[in-house]
């Protein structure tokens, strides 16, 4: 059964949380010095340099941890096909864990911005972890169709 479609979304989920993690997901501007700002996975950077860290905290280490655990969850997802209560399951804790991603992520844009004055605009690769919720929501529907095609099966015996 690991040849089913929710496979595909686990897999597609793994892939673009990994990208969301290397990739820079907001910009801030600060207007006063003409500086811009790149949030990813190091923190807040100065875009295009290698200055040190502007802002590292809490709210950074958090979204770092939930950016490298989203992947290893789909991707441990794929393997527990014979599973598919524990798959679902796994899948709702992944969801949570994006609107997690998303709090946290505001909730540093937000730090950032009144710390700088500066403005904050997100990237596309912000976007990866709502599309991976849909995808999530995809694959829980793809369980739940085989999780009634196993039950029909055994009525039948």
């Amino acid at each position: 059964m690991i040849q089913r479609i929710q496979t595909v979304y686990f897999l597609a989920i793994a892939v673009l949380s990994a990208i969301t993690f290397f990739v820079p997901v907001a910009n801030l501007y600060d207007p006063v010095n003409l500086l811009l700002y790149e949030l990813d996975y190091q923190g807040l950077v100065l875009a295009g340099g290698d200055e040190p860290l502007v802002l590292n905290n809490l709210a950074t280490w958090s979204l770092k941890v939930i950016s490298v655990i989203i992947p290893l969850v789909a991707f441990t997802t794929i393997f527990l096909y014979k599973k598919r209560v524990l798959q679902v399951r796994l899948s709702f804790i992944n969801m949570l864990l994006m609107f997690g991603y998303y709090a946290i992520l505001f909730i540093c844009l937000i730090q950032g911005a009144r710390s700088m004055e500066a403005d904050w605009n997100l990237r596309i690769p912000a976007a990866f972890p709502l599309v991976c919720v849909v995808l999530d929501w995809l694959a829980i529907r793809a369980i739940g169709k085989d999780e009634a095609l196993i039950r029909s099966l055994n009525r039948l015996r």
